[in-house]
């Protein structure tokens, strides 16, 4: 029959849905722009590191048996605000690492950066479709969560 899964404070089963699966993927590509930031770009690496934070903790909050309880809509609006951000910085970063320096890690950076961005790009679609456009059309005053 169904084995019980050991209590814990986190669900890994949530790395298996989509979006479970596009924040992991937004995160090690995250990282692997700051590893490659380092030496070119010493500048752009703040915020792509601030960028990284705000993903590790987007994916730790939804690996979390127990989310905290937020009013409602705020948990979109903030994975659509993180998303935004992520694709505006990414898209700098790798323009900024293209124009600092020729070299090959430069170039490397710029097409992390570049894939990461349009993977931003990807989730700001995805949540809009999913969370926003289908709420457009509700009461806000209605708690449909």
């Amino acid at each position: 029959m169904g084995q019980e899964e050991p209590a814990g404070a986190f669900d890994l089963g949530a790395l298996r849905t989509p979006r479970g699966l596009l924040l992991g993927g937004e995160l090690v590509l995250c990282g692997a722009v700051v590893g490659l930031l380092a030496p070119p770009a010493p500048p752009t690496l703040a915020p792509a590191l601030l960028q990284t934070l705000a993903g590790a903790t987007a994916l730790g909050g939804l690996l979390l048996r127990d989310p905290p309880r937020l009013p409602h809509g705020y948990g979109t609006c903030l994975d659509l605000l993180r998303a935004v951000s992520g694709t505006i910085i990414f898209l700098v970063v790798a323009l900024v690492a293209l124009a600092s320096s020729r070299d090959p890690l430069a170039a490397t950076t710029f097409t992390f950066s570049l894939i990461l961005s349009f993977f931003f790009a990807f989730d700001v679609f995805v949540t809009y479709r999913t969370k926003v456009a289908p709420a457009v059309g509700q009461d806000p005053d209605m708690d449909s969560a």
